[in-house]
């Protein structure tokens, strides 16, 4: 139903179906996760910033006061200089350009591929819950255990622990539903059907619109996933931090 080689593609080439994601692997990495990770939209992109300006915030102004008011305090001190890197990592991260290109950013560019290749979480919903409620204990305790201010602490806190939660439930209702898919693909296979004829050995891979078909066949669901949902599920099944548009074989069959 969805095979290349069934569709007027190659069977090992998929050249035509792949044409989107070949363009997108043309923006380099970032490209990629501009127009299908977590940062496609603005919405989540300023609500990410507004995180990322809080975390260095608060880094700048604990580090800025210990050094004004020394005390003996190793740990607490490492602590605020963690909070500054992260802040400034997140700012660079998730400032809000719609889609940076390597000509125009390169070394905007530059920085936000090795955050992707090194902390491949951040570009996940579910990752990203964990790493703001995380944040806001670490806010939490410079602001507020320290008595350096109280009231910017528990605003501030309040703040990372909300964003934290909604990015886990958007994470939790996007795999809620992948995981129905899979397990309608798994109840098809066990009842002796093939899932090859979803996608032979030899194809490539499943692009969105095949991906969304599929998902429409084992459910009988029209809209299960709103377009930007399928980009994520997309994103989120790639082995890579780089997102091609494309569900290879390999990833299809680990996440099987």
């Amino acid at each position: 139903m969805f095979r290349s080689d069934v569709q007027g593609g190659q069977a090992g080439g998929f050249d035509a179906s792949m044409a989107g994601g070949a363009n997108i692997q043309a923006q380099g990495l970032i490209g990629g996760q501009g127009v299908a990770g977590i940062e496609k939209t603005m919405k989540w992109k300023l609500f990410f910033f507004a995180g990322a300006i809080i975390t260095l915030t608060t880094g700048v102004t604990t580090v800025v006061y210990w050094i004004f008011h020394f005390q003996w305090a190793p740990a607490t001190f490492m602590s605020e200089i963690f909070l500054l890197i992260f802040g400034l990592l997140m700012v660079v991260l998730d400032f809000p350009i719609p889609n940076p290109n390597p000509q125009d950013n390169p070394n905007l560019v530059a920085i936000r591929d090795h955050c992707y290749k090194f902390l491949l979480f951040m570009t996940r919903f579910m990752g990203r819950g964990m790493w703001y409620l995380f944040l806001a204990t670490m806010v939490f305790s410079a602001l507020w255990d320290t008595n350096i201010n109280w009231f910017f602490g528990g605003l501030f806190s309040f703040y990372l622990v909300a964003l934290g939660i909604g990015a886990l439930a958007k994470g939790y209702m996007i795999s809620t539903k992948l995981d129905q898919v899979r397990l309608a693909l798994l109840r098809e296979r066990d009842t002796g059907g093939n899932i090859d004829h979803y996608i032979s050995p030899s194809q490539k891979g499943l692009t969105k619109a095949q991906f969304k078909g599929l998902t429409k066949n084992l459910t009988q669901q029209e809209d299960m996933f709103t377009d930007d949902d399928l980009d994520y599920v997309i994103n989120a099944l790639s082995f890579l931090p780089s997102s091609d548009g494309v569900v290879t074989r390999e990833e299809f069959d680990y996440w099987v």
